[in-house]
């Protein structure tokens, strides 16, 4: 592309190529619930080394102690991230996310699911309400905890739950776990 363009010139041009191919890039980003479960990883360079840095403060990092002030911290951090959805289907990688501090609310909770299961959490699901409204779910304390990618907001106990009253989740999964509700 010429260097002398305008960048609205640019932006437009984007954006035309974006519409014209919008369906062949969603093909091409569809993933299957396998597939999607397996994004939600503790075990990626990226994920150890931003647990790495959560830590790095608590040492020796005890989970029953220490959890709740190390998920805060992950959560500080993703609330860093901007949302951005498309019309279409598009993933980004965790090291991209970081790069241009944007994702989509999935993306987004992703992240954050896990470094939850990289400090050890084995309860934290990302869930999908009927919807199609996006969290992240946690037990801590007895309590459940859910995270709002869109907002960055943190609810606790029956604030959290009250969530779901009006509209119930259809689905959650981590790398560990997927729960079908619309079945039941």
């Amino acid at each position: 592309m010429p260097e002398d363009l305008d960048t609205k010139i640019k932006l437009e041009l984007y954006r035309l190529v974006i519409k014209r191919y919008k369906d062949l890039i969603s093909e091409h980003e569809s993933r299957s619930i396998s597939e999607i479960r397996q994004k939600v990883s503790p075990y990626t360079d990226f994920i150890k080394h931003k647990r790495d840095e959560i830590l790095a403060s608590i040492v020796p990092y005890v989970y029953k102690r220490h959890f709740f002030d190390a998920a805060q911290t992950a959560i500080s951090y993703v609330r860093t991230i901007k949302v951005c959805e498309f019309s279409f289907n598009f993933w980004m990688e965790f090291h991209e996310m970081d790069e241009l501090r944007i994702a989509t609310s999935m993306d987004k909770a992703i992240l954050l699911a896990s470094l939850l299961r990289a400090l050890e959490s084995e309860d934290v699901v990302v869930a999908v309400t009927a919807n199609g409204k996006i969290y992240v779910k946690f037990i801590w304390d007895d309590k459940p905890h859910i995270f709002m990618p869109e907002s960055g907001s943190l609810l606790m106990g029956d604030d959290a739950m009250k969530l779901f009253e009006n509209n119930p989740i259809s689905y959650s999964f981590n790398d560990l776990v997927y729960e079908n509700y619309e079945d039941q």
